[in-house]
């Protein structure tokens, strides 16, 4: 007689759930900036070109030209993320990207591409360079992307964990990670990009 054959257990499976589409449907539409239903360089070009003019820069100056050169930069970053060899995204690439990187369970290029988004938005709207981001800052930003000044306070409330009136570099990536990661419609950092209920 045989020995009874051992099946292991199916390791789990993660599931990119609803409200984990809605969010991710919703900054799309944030950062399609000219609205015509693709991520293109200029929604990113565009974005860094209204940061210029709103902290008033030369446009002409190194800062400028720094701040220009990241937003472009963090546009191919996600093209090279998503094996895209086109220059412009659709929302199907955008929400497929995340579903795969979720569902596969092997979240590394999520983390770092969380890790990097971080760091991008942290270095645009930390606009006195304190390593800080004031409540002021974060509302100011996201005026650029066309958010409201009230959406932008609750989502500043949600990020500002632990209650010091400004949101830290750690404080930033655990709303990111929120925001990407969590089936919870009340999870701290749902509302890092204004309203996506």
């Amino acid at each position: 007689m045989g020995s009874p054959t051992t099946t292991e257990p199916n390791s789990p499976r993660f599931v990119f759930s609803e409200t984990q589409k809605r969010k991710v449907h919703h900054l799309f539409n944030v950062l399609d900036i000219d609205r015509n239903g693709q991520l293109q360089p200029n929604d990113f070009v565009n974005v860094g070109k209204k940061i210029v003019a709103q902290l008033k820069l030369n446009e002409n100056s190194r800062s400028a030209r720094l701040i220009l050169l990241k937003s472009h930069r963090l546009f191919v970053q996600l093209l090279t993320d998503l094996h895209n060899p086109e220059l412009s995204l659709t929302l199907w690439d955008w929400i497929a990207f995340f579903r795969d990187q979720l569902e596969s369970g092997d979240d590394a290029i999520l983390n770092h591409y969380i890790h990097r988004t971080s760091r991008h938005i942290f270095d645009l709207f930390d606009m006195n360079r304190d390593r800080l981001i004031s409540k002021e800052e974060y509302a100011n930003m996201l005026t650029i992307y066309n958010i409201s000044h009230k959406m932008a306070f609750q989502g500043f409330d949600e990020l500002d964990t632990n209650g010091d009136n400004f949101i830290s570099a750690d404080e930033m990536v655990d709303g990111l990670n929120n925001f990407f990661k969590s089936e919870d419609e009340n999870a701290k950092g749902n509302l890092i990009f204004g309203d996506w209920r």
